[in-house]
């Protein structure tokens, strides 16, 4: 039996280095851009909406759940992974990238490896798998963790890859028996 997994990567936040990983806002923009995406799914079957708990990747599908009448179960493996335990700037947040691409178990001091990430988040994703099999489901989530889950299923989808997605962004996996039959990205169009 077929199972759906739309992956959304949550719309622009506002982020300032005083912010906390969690409850980081949407910007205007990702507010506008979320409206948007209730009415992109709005003709597509969804039968559950999960999300990371962080609140930009729920500000992000509340919409979507609310117009299809479902309630949000937030999953805490489908968080953002925690990049180190201090603030970087642009130059060392670059390097990082770069340095965790390279070698999966690479990690700063307080923050989580690729390797971290795409263990928790594939255990996660496939006990939804299991449970949930024949669903059309919603997951809200984050760049990062939507890149390293999807290259667990085929590395092509790498730093470059990762350097393409959009805020927001979607991906659609079919999962056929609990296995992966394809994976497809959705060009989903926000003018300006």
């Amino acid at each position: 039996m077929e199972t759906n997994i739309y992956f959304v990567r949550h719309t622009e936040s506002r982020y300032t280095p005083d912010d906390d990983n969690y409850s980081r806002p949407l910007s205007l923009k990702g507010k506008e851009d979320a409206e948007k995406l209730i009415h992109y799914f709005r003709d597509i079957k969804i039968s559950k909406v999960l999300s990371s708990p962080y609140h930009r990747a729920v500000h992000t599908v509340e919409g979507i759940s609310r117009d299809k009448n479902l309630e949000i179960e937030l999953i805490d493996d489908f968080r953002e992974r925690t990049v180190a335990d201090h603030y970087l700037d642009d130059d060392e947040f670059s390097k990082l990238v770069k340095d965790q691409w390279d070698d999966f178990d690479h990690s700063l001091e307080g923050g989580e490896s690729f390797n971290q990430v795409q263990e928790r988040g594939i255990k996660a994703l496939k006990d939804v798998i299991k449970q949930d099999v024949g669903e059309d489901i919603i997951i809200g989530t984050h760049g990062t963790w939507l890149a390293v889950i999807i290259n667990y299923f085929d590395d092509k989808y790498d730093l470059d890859f990762w350097k393409t997605l959009k805020m927001p962004d979607v991906f659609l996996l079919n999962f056929n028996d609990g296995k992966l039959k394809n994976i497809k990205h959705l060009k989903v169009k926000f003018e300006k």
